[in-house]
């Protein structure tokens, strides 16, 4: 596994290396290696060759490996909708949550956090391809909503996850997103990051922006 593994990273950072080189400034790509469906050894092996951020999508997966993994710099970031009911568990091991989208869970975790004395990470999932199916706000709304989140002491906004569509404009969808994010940093400077791109479009979306993209297949393999 580990051989496999690290040729599988190694290709990933090259790829991205290549496309970073050719954009001004040079961004800084935080890699989240999408870990759901994938067992302690894997995320275990892809940490020791250099792995730092991880994804997981469903709640009670999610807590399992955390209580089974224990690595000191591992950064556990949390991708998948968010129920009610799960709010106290993502908020107590999550250091990042990808998918806020609504005021009754951002008021949960927040609550939780403040009963845990921590604070997290959070970032809020756009509807940016306006598909019914998919999960996330309205771009309208992203203004009023972050000022929601900044009136919470316990979430820190970070920025804004999307999904543009597998068979849309996704070019049109991701200078959109660019767009979005430029203006949500007008109102709120430290919200630097924007997490758009997985394995089938990853380098399109660092090329209009993306400093943080959620890789599954690349690195483990097709589930």
């Amino acid at each position: 596994m580990q051989k496999e593994l690290t040729t599988k990273i190694n290709n990933l950072q090259s790829r991205i290396e290549n496309v970073s080189n050719n954009l001004l400034g040079k961004p800084d790509i935080t890699i989240i290696a999408v870990s759901k469906k994938k067992t302690a050894e894997h995320i275990k092996s892809a940490y020791e060759i250099g792995i730092r951020d991880f994804g997981e999508n469903y709640a009670q997966e999610f807590e399992e490996k955390v209580k089974k993994i224990n690595l000191e710099k591992l950064i556990w970031h949390f991708i998948g909708p968010i129920q009610s009911n799960k709010t106290k568990s993502i908020a107590t091991y999550a250091h990042w949550i990808h998918s806020l989208n609504r005021e009754k869970i951002v008021t949960k975790i927040n609550k939780h956090c403040a009963d845990l004395n921590k604070k997290i990470n959070g970032c809020i999932q756009v509807n940016i391809s306006e598909e019914e199916s998919k999960s996330g706000i309205k771009s309208e709304e992203l203004l009023d909503f972050a000022d929601y989140i900044k009136s919470m002491e316990n979430i820190d906004l970070k920025g804004i996850m999307v999904l543009p569509s597998l068979d849309g404009d996704v070019k049109e969808e991701m200078i959109k997103s660019k767009k979005l994010h430029k203006k949500l940093m007008e109102f709120h400077p430290n919200a630097k990051f924007l997490s758009m791109g997985t394995t089938n479009d990853f380098e399109s979306a660092i090329k209009f922006g993306s400093n943080m993209i959620r890789i599954g297949e690349l690195i483990f393999g097709k589930r």
